[in-house]
């Protein structure tokens, strides 16, 4: 077993704008798909690394229960700034772990997820 958690899912009430908060913030591409007529957005995936998608959910409760960490890449500071200027907001400021820092922000949901970078 390479990795604990396989996949994800974050319920969505706006997919469109989830969907440009997420491609905005992390600077990726989120691919459509559709089953049994639910709407998704998966995040990249190779076979290899653990992914997810954001699921549309009529009325769903954004989590903030069950926190997920994403990597903003090298630098952590010009990926909060993108969650600033795509309507999510920072609740814990860049924070240095062992391993590199970190942040919690909101989505544009409210669902609350983390950022991790090697260099704040």
């Amino acid at each position: 077993m390479n990795n604990v958690i396989n996949w994800f899912e974050l319920p969505v009430n706006d997919l469109n704008g989830a969907k440009k908060f997420y491609e905005n913030v992390l600077e990726i591409s989120l691919t459509p798909m559709e089953f049994d007529g639910f709407k998704s957005l998966t995040f990249p995936f190779d076979g290899g690394n653990v992914s997810g998608a954001l699921v549309e959910n009529q009325n769903a409760e954004p989590n903030q229960t069950v926190i997920l960490y994403f990597n903003a890449g090298e630098k952590l500071g010009p990926t909060l700034e993108r969650v600033k200027e795509n309507h999510g907001k920072i609740v814990m400021d860049s924070k240095q772990i062992k391993s590199g820092f970190i942040a919690h922000v909101l989505d544009n949901e409210g669902n609350k997820i983390a950022l991790f970078a090697l260099e704040a």
